[in-house]
């Protein structure tokens, strides 16, 4: 399915190039789509029966098709809604909830105050497939999502970006010497110390 109807909700601002669209993995969709298929086919195993029933048997059998048609649209729109875009200015977190109800954030680079990745068991070291949260400068909100492939390459992308970021916003920026110190605080605090200095002396690209 293309991400047409994604580009349609959002515009991009000027300078601001679209990097990445993350979703839950396939198989989590797959997952999602077991029990409606089951429930589409179940009703064709009993249509002669129903249908031998008259009327009440052919509104049984198509209101059990009906049923297991809309779940399945209901997962699979759920499913390819939920997104997080990253672009190189900002995240969008899409947090499609039901068919009609989505929560959506807007949240500058800049704002972000780190970014984690988990892989839980087995399962998930083998397929390469994890949970990414990002936490805010305001260490209070958290946005997550989960099931996603190679989690630790959006955790890169997202803070390799976020540092282009602030470098850009100081180039633009007139700071007074205690805002650069809260400034340089906060970036120490969400990427550690030592890779700081890798990166204020040129040996992290």
């Amino acid at each position: 399915m293309p991400n047409n109807f994604i580009y349609k909700n959002f515009t991009l601002d000027d300078n601001e190039e679209l990097l990445k669209i993350v979703r839950q993995t396939k198989w989590t969709l797959v997952g999602s789509l077991i029990f409606p298929v089951i429930l589409i086919v179940i009703p064709f195993f009993f249509l002669f029966l129903l249908f031998s029933q008259g009327t009440i048997g052919i509104i049984l059998f198509f209101v059990i098709l009906l049923s297991g048609l809309i779940w399945l649209a209901r997962n699979l729109a759920i499913w390819y809604f939920k997104a997080l875009i990253i672009t190189n200015q900002r995240i969008i977190d899409i947090d499609q909830q039901k068919l009609f109800q989505r929560i959506v954030s807007d949240i500058p680079l800049f704002k972000i105050q780190d970014v984690f990745y988990r892989i839980k068991g087995l399962g998930q070291t083998i397929t390469r497939i994890g949970d990414i949260q990002i936490i805010l400068t305001d260490n209070k909100t958290k946005i997550e999502i989960e099931n996603i492939f190679q989690p630790q390459k959006i955790q890169q992308l997202i803070i390799q970006f976020r540092l282009d970021s602030i470098e850009e916003k100081l180039k633009n920026t007139q700071l007074s010497a205690q805002e650069l110190v809260n400034l340089v605080k906060k970036i120490k605090d969400g990427i550690g110390e030592e890779r700081l200095k890798k990166i204020i002396d040129g040996q992290e690209q």
